[in-house]
């Protein structure tokens, strides 16, 4: 039966509105001390005038200490200092009746500060796991609905379920069983400290392997082990992204397909080469959601343009120019004006 995108569906209690899902984009938006700014909240606000069914935000970092940070204006959901700042998210996303997800993220290898896993103690990597459920109580807190961890694009916790890079001896290394353990017992505790109505949402690499060779067995394992420990949604994503050819669609849907097989009442989603109206359409075959980021850096109001059937594709020419001119010409994309915000954080 075929999916209707402004259909809703309901986990847990909590409805999103359609199949629409804001993927977790770095805005690279907000304060340098960590906290939301005022041009952060507009993006929100602009998503969800957009009828975002339901909103990612980027990633917010678990780190008490802001140096280990992904970059210099990631903001932080380390302390109990940042509830105040991060209900202003949840509010707003809220206000246009959309799902508010917090994704929480350590940046490990990717950080201002980087450091290999590889060398913190048993009792270091246990510590890290905590910091992520304290991040989930705090999101609560602040009035998200849920939280995604971020097991993808080569932060922290990719790096430890990855054969190649994690090289460990201990509880967290060896097995595959092992490599799955900090974040089972990141989404164990989160269920534990949050409750029964709190939504949980993983975002997994299609391949964990530096090789990335087909290894959709080992992400069906990592899946089942998470989906036993209480993940509600899975959203697959890759690392390859940025070296895709301009005509690539939908990327990672085997993966997706592959794991529908597996898992077929498990609520799905994808990120990843979904520009156009068909394609959406394509992957709802599969999947429940469908995922986007640049289509909706580009245009926060595509969604909007397709309802009412103003566009069918999203103006997103995928030339990546938005990884690297939001710190040179303080533009979050070629087809928008500079921001203030961008200039202030990044200017030489």
């Amino acid at each position: 039966m075929k999916k209707d995108c402004f259909s809703p569906f309901t986990l847990r209690g909590k409805t999103a509105p359609n199949r629409f899902i804001r993927s977790a984009t770095n805005s690279h938006l907000d304060n340098t001390d960590g906290s939301i700014s005022e041009a952060e909240l507009q993006m929100y606000d602009a998503l969800g005038r957009g009828r975002v069914g339901t909103v990612i935000t980027g990633h917010l970092s678990v780190a008490p200490d802001l140096k280990y940070r992904a970059d210099v204006a990631q903001p932080s959901i380390g302390s109990d200092d940042r509830i105040e700042g991060l209900k202003r998210v949840a509010g707003k996303i809220h206000e246009y009746g959309a799902i508010a997800i917090a994704q929480i993220s350590m940046a490990g290898p990717k950080g201002v500060t980087p450091f290999d896993f590889n060398e913190l103690s048993t009792e270091q990597m246990a510590q890290t796991g905590e910091w992520f459920v304290e991040a989930a109580r705090r999101a609560k807190e602040a009035g998200f609905d849920g939280v995604q961890v971020h097991i993808a694009h080569w932060y922290m916790l990719q790096a430890v379920v990855n054969r190649d890079l994690n090289h460990r001896t201990d509880r967290y290394g060896g097995s595959d069983e092992n490599l799955i353990r900090l974040p089972k017992e990141i989404v164990e505790g989160i269920r534990r400290v949050c409750g029964d109505d709190f939504l949980i949402y993983v975002k997994l690499n299609a391949h964990n392997t530096a090789e990335g060779v087909d290894d959709y067995g080992l992400l069906a394992f990592y899946v089942g082990e998470l989906v036993r420990s209480s993940v509600d949604l899975v959203e697959i994503s890759g690392s390859d992204f940025t070296r895709r050819a301009k005509t690539d669609e939908c990327y990672y849907l085997e993966a997706v397909k592959y794991l529908r097989e597996q898992f077929p009442q498990l609520p799905l989603s994808l990120v990843g080469g979904i520009y156009t109206k068909e394609a959406m359409e394509r992957v709802l075959e599969t999947t429940d959601f469908v995922s986007m980021g640049r289509a909706l850096l580009t245009q926060p109001d595509f969604i909007t343009r397709l309802a009412e059937g103003e566009t069918a594709a999203s103006r997103c020419i995928h030339c990546n120019k938005c990884f690297e001119i939001f710190a040179t010409k303080y533009k979050r994309c070629v087809f928008l004006a500079p921001n203030p915000q961008l200039e202030a954080t990044f200017e030489h």
